[in-house]
């Protein structure tokens, strides 16, 4: 790396607000979930799978993440779930000037994905941050419980309550996006969804725009192409500033994301997988 390349990534750095783009990212996993549209029966859930991410900003390499699902499903309520656990860490050069080792979790009913229980484990430079989330559906209400050393006035216990409707963590999100019947879909339908997150309610929109054949790291295989519409903010820039890509077979792996944001574009790309449940087939 040449010293203005070297010179690049300290600004662009030094310009990202690393638990706000973290918090963005989250988002935008979840608003791929619809509640609104018809799942496939048989849903790509595999004991044991693993994907692996990295993030980009630009040209540079500035994190990679896992995605792993447990070995074996864990009773809840007398109900099988799954056990996710997501890591994610600045990688290169770029952990000299902000690093970041984030941890990610859920157990979520392996039918419908809603979650049962969920935590974020963050450490961002000089923040932190430990919560836990339990969703109780018989009392229709959710409690989240915060520690931060680097932000003690968010310490202590919260409660939300339910209204009926079907809410979604980012991990169960991510699982309920992967399972939807995309084939059943025109292009231009809008899809709607509800989810929770951060200790706040969201009501999602995004629109499908069909099957593209499209370049990622595993290579150029044919797609569902996603846009979520995105309220003006001061991260995102431009028109329909975030794409989506799910593989177009059994598995619906969660290919790309692609970012145009204010200090630059950013890309989360799947780099590698294994234990997938399905043979891979991207026609």
């Amino acid at each position: 790396m040449s010293q203005y390349d070297s010179g690049i990534l300290v600004v662009v750095m030094e310009r990202v607000p690393t638990f706000k783009v973290m918090k963005t990212f989250g988002l935008l996993l979840l608003s791929l979930v619809t509640t609104a549209q018809n799942t496939v029966d048989d849903k790509p859930v595999s004991k044991g799978e693993e994907l692996q991410f990295k993030l980009t900003y630009g040209w540079f390499t500035v994190g990679r993440g896992s995605f792993k699902i447990s070995d074996d499903y864990v009773l809840k309520d007398g109900k099988e779930c799954i056990e996710i656990n997501i890591h994610g860490k600045t990688a290169g050069l770029a952990g000299v000037f902000s690093k970041v080792d984030d941890r990610w979790g859920a157990i979520v009913d392996k039918e419908t994905f809603l979650p049962h229980y969920s935590y974020r484990d963050l450490s961002e430079g000089d923040k932190d941050l430990d919560e836990k989330t339990y969703f109780d559906y018989d009392s229709m209400s959710i409690l989240v419980e915060s520690t931060s050393t680097s932000n003690p006035e968010s310490n202590g216990t919260k409660y939300f309550e339910l209204d009926g409707s079907s809410y979604f963590d980012m991990m169960g999100g991510l699982m309920f996006a992967r399972s939807v019947d995309y084939r059943s879909m025109q292009k231009g339908d809008t899809i709607r969804l509800d989810a929770f997150f951060d200790e706040e309610f969201y009501d999602f929109k995004m629109i499908y725009h069909g099957i593209e054949k499209t370049k990622t790291k595993i290579g150029k295989i044919y797609c569902h192409k996603v846009v979520p519409i995105m309220e003006k903010n001061s991260v995102f820039k431009g028109k329909d500033p975030v794409k989506f890509w799910i593989s177009a077979d059994a598995n619906r792996l969660p290919l790309k994301v692609a970012a145009k944001m204010n200090f630059g574009k950013a890309q989360v790309e799947l780099t590698s997988y294994k234990n997938a449940k399905s043979g891979i087939d991207f026609k």
